[in-house]
């Protein structure tokens, strides 16, 4: 099945060419939904509507015959389907693949799938790179123009070989949806707090400005009122001042600890009212409570899912990018393949009949399961402005 996903319109204004074309011969028979012309000279470059771009089938090559290609009738020019995707110029098996992506994003070390598998480690790692890559390109295309409610923050500790010290990688969940529209792995400082909160401020509407709940760690309170927040000038001032936005919520949950045994807690507003913020919960059926239970649970999902962050693991990651490009590759696996048993919805007039559901759908980003190969086989095209 073909993946569904938003056309991004590369060139609006470009006539679709059923009307620039003769009438005259066969109808298409070979669905091209999904893909687009590789090539930036061409006017339906990049333009993936069916309706609108130049596409017929090739023809279908390869050692076993199913790659199906492609031609564009307008530059003239042929592609395979694989192009712009993982497994372009990559002559695996697509169903050995499959099934390695599959077990590295279910937190199976890469030393037990070269024993399984009988593929070389470099083979292995080769693959995760390439998904990893391709899921980065996914990720930004798919979630982009957020308006979550609500979202806590948190950081968690791991370790990278030849790398001295500590390496953290920061955390942004929805609750709602449960989706992870941010991520960022270094160090425990400032400046990865706001590159944190940069990459999640990019994804949101102009206008969201969601209710955060965090942890005590202060840099968190300098970078969240740092990007939710305007310019101005105040009367008969010489220069502009920051002012934080009024509707900006932010509570945190500061945990005390003697001798690594918690303590005791306490809550407090860095930020806007706490009845506000208790209106905002309770609007979405959780406790008027200031807590970070959500991520602190994404956070063993996490560490379960990607071998290099489990807890006293030989499997440590060889190199930060390394690292990097494996949290991407299983976060788009988490998104859009995995499903999350708290979103699922019960089907009218069936008793314990449940429609399973994925955070992509839950956060209204694709209306369907995805599966490992079919995240394969999408290719990825640059989403320019019209």
């Amino acid at each position: 099945g073909q993946i569904e996903l938003t056309s991004f319109p590369i060139n609006p204004r470009v006539t679709p060419y059923s009307e620039r074309k003769s009438s005259r011969g066969r109808k298409k028979e070979i669905p091209t939904e999904g893909y687009a012309c590789p090539h930036p000279a061409c006017d339906y470059y990049a333009i993936t509507a069916e309706e609108v771009h130049a596409l017929v089938g090739n023809g279908k090559r390869g050692r076993h015959g199913d790659i199906q290609h492609f031609r564009c009738q307008w530059c003239r020019r042929d592609f395979t389907c694989h192009r712009n995707t993982s497994l372009y110029y990559l002559r695996s098996d697509p169903n050995r693949v499959d099934m390695v992506l599959w077990f590295l994003a279910e937190g199976v070390d890469i030393s037990v799938i070269v024993r399984y598998t009988g593929h070389a480690d470099a083979t292995v790692t080769r693959w995760l790179e390439r998904m990893g890559r391709h899921s980065t390109g996914l990720h930004d295309l798919l979630f982009r123009n957020l308006s979550p409610a609500l979202v806590q923050l948190d950081e968690l500790h791991t370790r990278v070989r030849g790398v001295q010290g500590a390496l953290w990688l920061w955390l942004a969940i929805d609750p709602v949806s449960k989706i992870l529209p941010a991520m960022h792995l270094g160090r425990r400082r400032q400046n990865d707090a706001h590159s944190q909160l940069h990459d999640l401020k990019l994804r949101l509407l102009p206008d969201c400005v969601p209710a955060f709940t965090s942890d005590g760690y202060r840099p968190y309170f300098y970078s969240i009122t740092a990007h939710f927040g305007s310019w101005f000038r105040p009367f008969r001032a010489r220069t502009d001042h920051w002012r934080v936005s009024p509707r900006l919520l932010y509570g945190q949950l500061v945990k005390r600890r003697q001798k690594r045994k918690l303590t005791f807690t306490l809550t407090r507003m860095l930020s806007g009212s706490r009845n506000a913020l208790n209106q905002v919960l309770a609007f979405h059926g959780y406790l008027p409570n200031i807590q970070t239970a959500f991520i602190e649970r994404v956070n063993l999902t996490i560490r379960r899912g990607v071998a290099p962050l489990a807890r006293k693991t030989w499997a440590l990651a060889q190199s930060p990018d390394h690292l990097r490009l494996h949290l991407e590759w299983w976060r788009l696996y988490y998104h859009v393949v995995r499903v999350h048993e708290s979103l699922r919805l019960p089907v009218p007039g069936l008793s314990r009949r449940y429609q399973s559901r994925t955070p992509a759908m839950a956060a209204g980003v694709t209306t369907q399961l995805w599966s490992v190969g079919m995240i394969l086989k999408k290719p990825l095209y640059p989403a320019l402005p019209a």
